[in-house]
């Protein structure tokens, strides 16, 4: 599978990144007068404008490189978006995107950070460690953030994990009474499409969890609450058949990238 690449900092782009998402309204008049309009499901459109200055000749040419393979605006690539957070339902951790080992019980309705309910209490009920963790379709050799919001009713400490192709990766976070974002970053060694990211309990362990958030980049963001959809797009183009490079000084080069993605 082909992955728009990331620069040697870890990040995906730079900032500025213009982003415009379009979805088609369907209207329908009825024979009183009436119009029903609705959001038509079957089409939808994301767009982003990526601007890069200062990039090494090993950085540009990656680019170049996806460009060619993917002969420009002819064949698809996965973008996983820098302005979004890669997890889907990330409020909602008894949906099936999570996969949770048998004896991991969870709760939902948990008063959260943010004073809504939307928290989930996790607690391990077996006699050996259990995991709750959701796959992404990225690249497992990129770097990625991951973050959430924990809490316990006495001290504790739980692993933040990263997995592919049998390979783990774990942070140890301590949690406590009061709510706290802890962070795991880093990249795994493996080479394969697709890896999984979740939060792994010792026996007899009882947290509170919130806002579990995986980014492509190496520090944490702001939070991005998702639903159905989150920020990896497999079916992302380049929107020319042309690149536009400008080299101002050896491995100083500037350009701009515009990407279309189909959400259907």
């Amino acid at each position: 599978m082909l992955y728009y690449p990331q620069l040697s900092t870890g990040a995906i782009s730079q900032l500025p990144v213009g982003q415009r998402a379009s979805i088609r309204t369907v209207s329908n008049e009825m024979l009183g007068g009436d119009t029903i309009r609705m959001a038509d499901p079957n089409d939808g459109s994301m767009r982003w404008q990526l601007q890069y200055s200062g990039l090494t000749d090993v950085e540009w040419a990656s680019i170049e490189q996806l460009f060619e393979a993917v002969e420009g605006r002819l064949n698809t690539f996965t973008f996983l978006d820098p302005t979004d957070n890669l997890f889907m339902w990330s409020e909602n951790w008894t949906n099936s995107v999570w996969t949770a080992d048998p004896l991991l019980q969870r709760v939902s309705g948990i008063q959260d950070p943010v004073g809504t309910t939307n928290a989930v209490q996790l607690t391990n009920t077996a006699q050996t460690t259990q995991r709750i963790m959701q796959d992404i379709a990225g690249a497992s050799w990129f770097q990625y953030c991951f973050s959430v919001y924990v809490r316990s009713a006495v001290s504790a400490v739980v692993q933040m994990g990263a997995s592919a192709g049998g390979q783990d990766s774990l942070t140890a976070v301590p949690t406590g009474p009061a709510w706290t974002r802890v962070v795991a970053s880093g990249r795994l060694a493996i080479v394969q499409d697709g890896l999984a990211f979740g939060i792994e309990l010792p026996a007899g362990v009882s947290i509170q969890a919130f806002g579990a958030q995986v980014e492509a980049q190496p520090a944490a963001g702001e939070y991005k609450k998702t639903f159905d959809v989150g920020g990896v797009y497999p079916r992302t183009r380049f929107e020319s058949d042309a690149l536009t490079l400008n080299t101002n000084a050896p491995n100083q080069n500037a350009g701009t990238i515009s990407l279309y993605s189909s959400l259907v």
